[in-house]
This record gives C-alpha cells, sequence and structure tokens, in this order.
C-alpha cells in the first residue's frame, strides 16, 4: 500500500470532541524544493505549516490561517498560510536558510502570530503570544487555549532524511479538540490516550506515514464519524499583477527613484520563489494612476 498526503477530519459518534489526523510529507518536500531547505529549517517549515492546517480546517468559510512562529538566533521568522480546503504556503528568510544550509541553528522560540482572513481578504481575527514551547505542538495547543478557550492535545512532528536532508521522511501530526460539553471523565480517558500513542517514527512505514493507524490510536474506544477526507496541496495566489500592486504601496517619489534607473526590477515571491520582472512601464503605469 502506497501512503499518500491526506487531512482527515472525523468527531466522535456519541462524544464530543473531534479528531484532525494530517500526513503532509509530500508536500512539504515540494515546498521545501521551493526554498532549497535542508535539515532543520525543512523540518521547521513543515511543523510550523502543519500548525497552520489545524487551525484553518476549523474555519467555517473558505478564508485563510496565516500561522508565524518567531525567533531570535539564527532563523527570526517562518510563516505558513493554509486554507479549509488544504492548500498551504510557507516561507522562510531565505539569507537566514542560506547561511545555516541542513545544520541545527541555534534558536529560542519568541512568539506565536495568528492571524485569520475570511474569503474577501479582511481581517477578522488577530492574535499573539508568547511562544510555550521549541515543540510546535505544544505551541498550538497553549495558542488555542489562551486565545479562544479550546481545550486541546496536538501532536507535530517532521523528520528529515538523514542520508539526504533536503527529504522529509514524514511530516505528520494529530489534533483533538474537546468540545465545552464533554464529561471530565472522557476528558481524562482521551489525555490517556494521547499519552499512551506510539511515537511517529514507529508510524513511519517504507511506503510512508500510516496515517489511519494513527487515527485509529487516536479514537480509542470511541466511535467516530470521518467528516471529511482532503488532500493537501502546495499552492501559491501569486501572480505579476499583485507583484505590481505590492510595489503600489511605495511613495511615488520611491517609484521614480526607480524609473530613473531604466532598469527592470526582478521581484521574488518570498512563498514559492517564483521570479517576476517589473518593467519600467509597469512604474510608469502605477504613476499615472495616481494623477
Amino acid at each position: 500500500m502506497n501512503f499518500k498526503d491526506r487531512i482527515i477530519r472525523a468527531t466522535g459518534k456519541r462524544t464530543p470532541f473531534r479528531l484532525i489526523a494530517v500526513d503532509l510529507t509530500s508536500t512539504m518536500n515540494e515546498i521545501g524544493a521551493y526554498h532549497g531547505a535542508k535539515g532543520y529549517a525543512l523540518r521547521l517549515l513543515a511543523e510550523n505549516s502543519i500548525a497552520s492546517l489545524f487551525l484553518s480546517a476549523s474555519l467555517k468559510f473558505p478564508g485563510t490561517v496565516t500561522f508565524s512562529t518567531t525567533f531570535g538566533g539564527e532563523i527570526t521568522k517562518i510563516q505558513s498560510d493554509s486554507t479549509p480546503m488544504g492548500l498551504v504556503r510557507a516561507m522562510i528568510p531565505q539569507d537566514e536558510l542560506q547561511a545555516i544550509g541542513a545544520n541545527e541553528p541555534a534558536l529560542v522560540p519568541q512568539n506565536i502570530s495568528v492571524i485569520k482572513l475570511d474569503e474577501n481578504g479582511k481581517r477578522i481575527h488577530e492574535s499573539i503570544i508568547e511562544a510555550a514551547s521549541v515543540s510546535m505542538g505544544q505551541n498550538l495547543a497553549y495558542y488555542l487555549l489562551q486565545s479562544e478557550q479550546i481545550r486541546s492535545a496536538v501532536g507535530i512532528e517532521a523528520k528529515f532524511n538523514a542520508e539526504d536532508p533536503s527529504k522529509l521522511d514524514y511530516a505528520a501530526g494529530f489534533y483533538v479538540e474537546a468540545f465545552p460539553d464533554l464529561e471530565e471523565k472522557d476528558v481524562a480517558i482521551l489525555e490517556q490516550i494521547v499519552l499512551n500513542l506510539p511515537k511517529f517514527c514507529e508510524l513511519h512505514k517504507n511506503e510512508g506515514f500510516d496515517l489511519d493507524e494513527l487515527l485509529d490510536q487516536l479514537r480509542g474506544p470511541y466511535d467516530i464519524d470521518i467528516v471529511r477526507e482532503i488532500d493537501p496541496k502546495a499552492y501559491c495566489p501569486c501572480s505579476h499583477e499583485r507583484m505590481v500592486a505590492t510595489l503600489a504601496t511605495l511613495k511615488t517619489a520611491d517609484l521614480e527613484d526607480l524609473m530613473k534607473e531604466g532598469k527592470d526590477l526582478e521581484v521574488v515571491c518570498d512563498f514559492c520563489r517564483t521570479k517576476y520582472t517589473i518593467t519600467v512601464a509597469d512604474l510608469r503605469d502605477i504613476i499615472k494612476d495616481r494623477s
């Protein structure tokens, strides 16, 4: 059997809780390749992206969740954007990435930032909390409790290949949410289930990560309904028009200085690393639209 990337969402049939299990291995290998990410940087990108997907799975509308982690040290920031349909993109500062290569960076977690946008791009929620741990799962659970008063258990782990650090062996995670009316005896049972879960490395087989086994372990003695299965995908909505619109936020004097140089600009998307050429004519049109 060949395993593939999936997001599985489930709820208890008679018990008020929900589960999400994610395998994002292939998707993050694709995103990592965009950036040339290796080793620990690739792992951080993957774990941050899984956290974003857990949050976007809770949206009741076709919006977007931005999950950002800031650090003190050799990497300053990782950002992941995702949608309820499993579309995901991620970025890490390219100069920092090139500086550390596949080595383990010196990091001090600082803050977790969550921004939720509706389908029109309007910001409907924003929270910033101090990062509680180097563990992305613990940080997400802490954020949910502090900012949204949600009791949860979260496990997120990515492992890069020892022989080829540009590839992940697996990038997976689980999310368990206790609804407000869940009885304390069931909370205690779920807590014990999470404590007794097998290690992620034990669920990694030759064919890939066994997400069905993880879900089966998470359900414990409870019957569950699979609400939805989604195939996640790497996706970036950048375009030449969006890049021009970004430049349009500059002051007119700055745009005129760029025009005087008489050279086309090369702009690179931070997320998918696609290169765009902004011509002098593009700059002239931006200025013309202001007059």
